[in-house]
């Protein structure tokens, strides 16, 4: 019988195997699928079809199959256009995370002062 705490941690291994470039793309897919299931949830909310809501919308019914699949690479303006028709707030951030760092000495033993250690501390977004 195999213990299972020997086995390799499985996110590492799809991180390592992603790469950088695919976990990049994580908070990118992390916005379609936001995107998508905000109109999946209109729809049903309203107890519309594809059909029905693809009118409402000014699109054809493939195109809500593919806004509700996520598989559909949005401009700003169609999404503009989207929460303006479906009494949506829409938000973008759009700004940069700034790495913030200290340093700061504190003796190495509460016993004695004689020896203190350097360390850097960071913080993301200060």
């Amino acid at each position: 019988m195999v213990d299972i705490r020997s086995l390799p941690d499985a996110w590492g291994i799809v991180e390592r195997l992603g790469g950088d470039e695919e976990n990049a793309k994580e908070g990118l897919y992390d916005i379609y699928y936001k995107i998508s299931t905000a109109i999946f949830d209109y729809r049903l909310r309203h107890n519309l079809s594809q059909k029905k809501l693809a009118e409402k919308l000014g699109v054809t019914q493939p195109m809500i199959t593919k806004l509700e699949s996520g598989d559909y690479n949005y401009t700003i303006e169609q999404l503009w256009k989207i929460a303006t028709k479906l009494n949506f707030k829409l938000n973008i951030e759009f700004e940069e995370l700034v790495v913030g760092f200290s340093i700061y000495t504190h003796p190495e033993s509460e016993d004695n002062d004689d020896y203190s250690e350097t360390c850097l501390a960071f913080a993301e977004g200060a």
